[in-house]
């Protein structure tokens, strides 16, 4: 599982990011689920636009009553003036809100979906890498493969070493690369002289599992 504890981290980070999303939307629904059922809709406009207390004061008739009232809310597309469509709660014109904030709610629970969708993506791959690296260890063929070089990946900083082996059958030349090691291998390899790494092969090594775990122990 290490091997994929970035993309791992990337999953957590998008589920996160979802149930944030989701959450914040559900609220925001059952909040205003009283007002939606008893509504009545208007045109209001913009009294006026706070971009220090990151409000907008919202205005509009309610059966000849004037109701102003602020939002914890700056839209870039509402301006001073500009009208907007209203709907308050027909015993308690107190209550309401703004189409725009219905379009929020609305887009911010399928971007939540949709961030979730990735995560269940990021979840199934790595499973499957898994158990894919499971079957290749147990039914694969064990080779020993040269070392060739031990870099820094710049693109990624929790995980940085990328190792790249070779293995030499016949005439033919088979690469095997490991794009993001957890530990520092450059050091294991020089400290213990390291020419080779096991590595688990299907038959026509297009599969392969590279197993680090004698590495590691000795990192340890």
């Amino acid at each position: 599982m290490k091997r994929y504890r970035n993309k791992i981290l990337v999953g957590i980070f998008f589920l996160i990011f979802a149930i944030i999303l989701v959450s914040f939307s559900c609220v925001d629904v059952v909040r205003e689920y009283d007002t939606y059922v008893n509504r009545v809709r208007v045109e209001g406009f913009v009294a006026d636009v706070n971009y220090n207390t990151k409000t907008t004061l919202i205005s509009f008739d309610a059966n000849g009553t004037i109701i102003q009232k602020e939002l914890n809310m700056i839209d870039t597309s509402m301006n001073k003036d500009d009208k907007v469509i209203v709907y308050y709660h027909k015993d308690n014109p107190t209550q309401f809100f703004i189409k725009n904030q219905v379009i929020y709610v609305i887009g911010f629970f399928v971007l939540g979906i949709i961030l979730f969708g990735v995560f269940l993506i990021f979840f199934i791959y790595v499973i499957y890498a898994c158990l894919r690296d499971i079957k290749l260890m147990s039914k694969g063929k064990k080779i020993e493969a040269t070392i060739d070089s031990i870099t820094i990946n710049r693109t990624i900083t929790r995980c940085p070493y990328k190792l790249v082996l070779s293995y030499t059958k016949g005439k033919k030349k088979y690469t095997f690369k490991y794009n993001s090691v957890w530990f520092n291998i450059k050091d294991i390899v020089d400290a213990y002289k390291i020419k080779t790494v096991p590595v688990y092969v299907s038959e026509d090594f297009k599969k392969y599992y590279i197993d680090l775990t004698t590495l590691e122990k000795l990192n340890d």
